[in-house]
Formats: structure tokens, C-alpha cells, sequence
């Protein structure tokens, strides 16, 4: 009988700890509400929310790390731990990003940030609290992603996401640090305006990419045209001001979703200055017990 013990099913013992587990503390809607995602990678509620959970202490340590931050990797890893219902976190637009950190924050520590603020005239540090509901409350929604380049052509953009930004900001650390090395070469003037030319178009082929990445589909006479390679070729071979238009457009739905801005008071009584600064969503600061601005 003992050779058939290994058959049988342990008994399971239920932990007691489980009921102290992580539970969604905050729920919200995003700017996008996720219009520019593929179908299937992103689940909403029935009332359009996302259900979002406190912090893990593994999450904090990949935030942390400055190598999973420049990736995006502790981003990713972040989203997926506290928003569940998102299955592809880089393709998150970075304004539905704001929405998320904020919730996040508030699902962990509260409803009350406090952030430390330098006066631009005395210099004074003063600590100030920062409602974030109030700041979510601020959010407005994209409404309009088409934009007419003539009579005849129809753009429709999306933000930019995670995995833009992340790629765009990796391509001008490699590019900064290119340059900086540029400085201690011993490389002739011309040949060092040569590399820094090179360096220069570099990043410029790279916004153009970016660009043509964030249209979804041009729309013409008789034709929708969303292969990427087409697009692409559209954007190095259209007139300049069509090119503007387009990047108008895409500034233009990237900036909606939260204001970031607060208006506050200098604490010394002697100076009593009044100024606007923004919440900074720098994720290596941001989950801390203080943030700083």
C-alpha cells in the first residue's frame, strides 16, 4: 500500500496569512481609455475602471535598479504586479502612465503626497501636500486623433507608449554618451564635426520612426494605408509642413491627460512667493515614503 501513497493528493493546509494579501485599493479610468491598444491586452471593468493594487516590496527593488528603470523593464514588471488587467504594459500610452503611477502611489502610502519645493526666489525648502485625488480628478480624455493634411489625406495618431519613450530615451543616452567621448578623442575638428553630424542625424531618423510608429493609418482616396514601411516612406517624402501638421497633432493628443501643475507658496514669511511647479513622475523617486520636487 505504501508504494501508492505518492498518488494520492496532499491535503491542502489554508494559509491564514491570505486574507492579508494585496487587494485593489483605487480604481481608475485612463485618458485613452485604452483605444490604442491591441484587443485582448488591457480589461476594463464594466464601468470603464482599472482596478489597481498597492505596491510589493519586489516591486520598489526594481525600481531601484538604474539598468530595469532605463530599460523599461521595471515599469513593466511594475504595471504587471499592481494593474493585473494590463497584459502588455509597454504599450501603455505614457499619459494613461501618469494615471497609473498616481493610483499607485495612492494605493500604497494615501491619498496625500508630500513633496519638498525649492523657491525660485529665496531658495527656501518648504513641504507641501499634494491631494491626489484632486490630481486625477484633472484628467481629461482623448477625444480626437485624426488630423487633415489636405483635401484628400486624413492622419490618425496614437500617443506616444512605453516602449517609444523607452526606446527614444536609451537612443540619446547612447548618443549623449557618444558625444561626451567625442570630447576627449583625439580626433581631428573636422572629423569630430563629422561624427557629431552622424550622432545628429542619428537622432533624427530616430524622431522620424518615432513618428511614423505613432500613426496608426493614413487614410486617402480609395485606400487606408496602415503598413508601416509605407508610413514610414510617407513621412521622409511628404513636404515639410505636412510633417508638422502630423507632429502638431501627436504633441497635441500627448499632452491630454492629467495636470501636473500646483500652485504653491513659499513657507518663509519674509518672502512669500507664489509660483507653479509640476509633479515629476520620475519612477526611481516617485514610490518613495517622501517624493521631492
Amino acid at each position: 500500500m505504501s508504494g501508492h501513497l505518492h498518488n494520492i493528493a496532499p491535503n491542502i493546509v489554508p494559509n491564514p496569512l491570505e486574507q492579508y494579501y494585496r487587494v485593489p485599493g483605487v480604481h481608475v479610468k485612463l485618458p485613452t481609455r485604452g483605444l490604442f491598444m491591441p484587443p485582448g491586452t488591457i480589461e476594463f471593468s464594466m464601468t470603464g475602471d482599472l482596478s489597481v493594487k498597492p505596491m510589493a516590496a519586489k516591486d520598489e527593488l526594481h525600481l531601484k535598479s538604474p539598468d530595469m528603470l532605463m530599460s523599461g523593464v521595471a515599469l513593466e514588471k511594475l504595471i504587471e504586479s499592481c494593474v493585473p488587467s494590463i497584459r502588455a504594459p509597454r504599450l501603455v500610452s505614457t499619459q494613461d502612465l501618469d494615471v497609473i503611477l498616481l493610483a499607485i502611489r495612492a494605493a500604497t502610502y494615501g491619498d496625500v503626497m508630500k513633496l519638498d519645493v525649492t523657491c525660485p526666489k529665496c531658495e527656501t525648502i518648504s513641504e507641501i501636500e499634494c491631494n491626489l485625488p484632486a490630481l486625477l480628478a484633472t484628467m481629461k480624455q482623448v477625444e480626437d486623433n485624426s488630423v487633415r493634411i489636405n483635401d484628400e489625406i486624413v492622419a490618425y495618431v496614437r500617443p506616444y507608449n512605453i516602449d517609444n519613450a523607452t526606446r527614444m530615451a536609451m537612443a540619446s543616452y547612447d548618443e549623449a554618451r557618444r558625444l561626451q567621448n567625442l570630447e576627449n578623442s583625439e580626433l581631428t575638428s573636422t572629423e569630430r564635426n563629422k561624427e557629431i553630424q552622424k550622432s545628429m542625424d542619428k537622432i533624427n531618423k530616430m524622431n522620424l520612426e518615432m513618428l511614423s510608429d505613432c500613426i496608426m493609418k493614413i487614410v486617402v482616396p480609395g485606400a487606408e494605408v496602415t503598413d508601416r514601411m509605407a508610413i514610414y516612406a510617407f513621412i521622409c517624402n511628404v513636404a515639410k509642413p505636412w510633417v508638422e501638421k502630423i507632429d502638431k497633432k501627436l504633441k497635441e493628443v500627448n499632452s491630454i491627460g492629467i495636470d501636473k501643475s500646483l500652485r504653491v507658496k513659499c513657507s518663509k514669511e519674509t518672502c512669500g512667493h507664489e509660483w507653479t511647479t509640476e509633479v515629476e513622475f520620475n519612477p526611481s523617486t516617485f514610490f518613495d515614503a517622501a517624493s521631492s520636487r
